[in-house]
């Protein structure tokens, strides 16, 4: 994002111009310092930079440029609130510097539920700030609150702008995943691996599609180049486990489980795989045991009050199987329902 920004103020500084009411000395000596300040930014000299926005603001208080920087630099420092404030102040005095609400909005990106983040990435684009970013992060706000049409809109935008993106192509792959196209998914991750092959989210992400098409034993080394690129990407574990299990390595899926578990990663999933293991292994016992204490740490959990009573039935436990399902479906596990009709019985 950084690497535009000379081109982008530079370009405002034109538009400035038209109604400053400074002479044209100070006019030149305003856009000098600026410009100073966006070359410290370039080089990481951050005090330097902020010291030349400054001098700029002493003789231009009205600069929206200046107040833009400024705000960027404080980003870098994590001072987000001040950073909030001065592109306020970039907003009031140029309503159309699009640059400005987009910066904004990624502050708040993460940190706001009411959707003001999209509203500013609205804006930005609206206010001609056309730039990959502003599509990207726009859609992962659509992303978030349920509208993939649109943000697989915004992340085919993004990909034509930058074609080397790979975080748009990581984020369309899912959207494509969750829509039943495995295939346009599993190229796109792999679009994104191509042009970061660090990616390790992208490749536990593509052995995911590759277990949807049936591909084990290429699911588990991509898990594996995750672990290998991130040690510390536990679900990759889980995951690995899980493939390993249909390709009938049993020791090894368990293994897997095992390591998951006691990384201490908050990971329902790894446990209810292992307890699934054991359960098809004929250990019921320890299977309910490691259930029953999940269930402890995740009580909301539908899919282990789901497996759970499956392995109450196999025990002979139908009372206590009804229950869970019942519980299952009322935390929204609709898969549950096939098994009620075991308790009319």
């Amino acid at each position: 994002m950084k690497r535009n920004l000379l081109f982008i103020v530079a370009g405002l500084i034109t538009c400035q111009l038209a109604y400053s009411q400074l002479s044209f000395s100070d006019k030149k000596l305003r856009d000098k310092t600026l410009n100073e300040g966006i070359s410290y930014v370039h080089e990481g000299e951050y005090e330097l930079a902020a010291s030349s926005v400054n001098r700029c603001l002493e003789l231009d208080s009205t600069y929206a440029p200046a107040w833009l920087l400024r705000g960027q630099i404080f980003i870098e420092w994590g001072v987000l609130e001040d950073a909030r404030a001065d592109f306020h102040k970039a907003q009031d005095f140029d309503p159309a510097l699009g640059e400005a609400y987009f910066y904004e909005g990624y502050i708040l990106f993460g940190t706001d539920s009411s959707g003001e983040d999209r509203r500013l990435f609205d804006l930005a684009l609206s206010n001609g700030f056309q730039k990959p970013w502003s599509y990207y992060y726009r859609a992962l706000t659509e992303i978030r609150d349920g509208m993939d049409e649109m943000a697989m809109d915004d992340l085919v935008r993004a990909i034509e702008l930058k074609k080397d993106f790979a975080l748009a192509y990581h984020e369309r792959a899912g959207i494509k995943r969750r829509n039943g196209d495995f295939q346009g998914s599993h190229f796109d991750y792999q679009q994104a691996i191509s042009f970061d092959s660090d990616f390790a989210l992208a490749y536990n992400n593509r052995g995911s599609v590759k277990i949807l098409m049936g591909d084990y034993s290429g699911a588990i080394e991509d898990y594996s180049m995750a672990l290998e690129l991130d040690p510390e990407l536990v679900i990759a574990l889980n995951n690995r486990g899980y493939a390993r299990y249909f390709t009938d390595d049993k020791e090894g899926a368990l293994h897997d489980f095992n390591a998951a578990i006691t990384s201490g990663a908050p990971l329902a999933s790894a446990k209810l795989n292992k307890a699934s293991l054991l359960a098809k292994q004929g250990e019921m016992i320890p299977a309910l045991q490691l259930l029953d204490e999940t269930l402890q740490e995740y009580p909301d959990e539908a899919m282990l009050y789901l497996n759970r009573g499956l392995v109450r039935e196999l025990t002979g436990d139908l009372v206590g199987a009804c229950e869970d399902w019942h519980q299952a479906i009322a935390l929204g596990a609709e898969e549950a329902r096939e098994f009620i009709n075991e308790c009319d019985r």
